[in-house]
């Protein structure tokens, strides 16, 4: 009898400790909680994420080199990678991050039965562009302007995204062996909309 009242006592004081300790503990959890929320409410980060442009702006063109029957195709499309991202608020105002999606211009050139394939996108003309433009601008248009004997003539649109901030650079691509060649720029310019 008296080993069984030892033990009620032991499980009784366990019992009144744990329900304290537990107490405390839910104190803290809650008290931990409410600092967190409004430490967010201070500092929360408003994001706006752009829509996929669902657009394809494809082109095709024809042409010989020495006899030889080429064909050029360009299409430019959108990334599904929100991998641009502009701050777009002010000093002292909340974070606000504009999201868009990275466009790109697949080159595919087909010579019999040769494919030879090449992608451009803002990266490839970063060297070209005023630092401030290139960091929150993005392929916007990609554009053949002529074919002269191994040499295609193009020129790309970039664009900070809504806005009128455009650039264009002209550029050229030689044609090699049925290969494109790396992208030799030519010139860059302000154009505006």
């Amino acid at each position: 009898m008296k080993q069984l009242l030892i033990l009620i006592f032991i499980f009784s004081f366990v019992s009144c400790d744990r329900k304290k300790s537990d107490k405390i503990q839910s104190e803290v959890e809650q008290k931990i909680e409410l600092e967190t929320v409004q430490s967010k409410k201070n500092t929360d980060t408003i994001n706006n994420y752009w829509a996929l442009i669902l657009d394809t702006i494809s082109s095709k063109k024809e042409f010989k080199i020495s006899d030889l029957k080429h064909t050029l195709e360009l299409k430019t499309y959108s990334l599904n990678d929100s991998s641009i991202v502009r701050n777009l608020a002010q000093d002292g105002e909340q974070p606000y991050l504009d999201h868009s999606h990275k466009m790109v211009t697949d080159f595919k050139l087909l010579t019999d039965s040769t494919v030879d394939k090449k992608q451009i996108d803002r990266t490839d003309f970063e060297k070209s562009l005023i630092p401030e433009f290139y960091a929150e601008c993005n392929l916007y248009t990609t554009e053949i302007d002529s074919i002269r004997a191994n040499t295609i003539y193009l020129n790309s649109s970039l664009a900070i995204p809504d806005t009128d901030n455009v650039w264009r650079v002209w550029y050229s691509i030689n044609i090699k062996n049925n290969r494109l060649g790396n992208l030799n720029i030519k010139e860059t310019d302000y154009v505006g909309l």
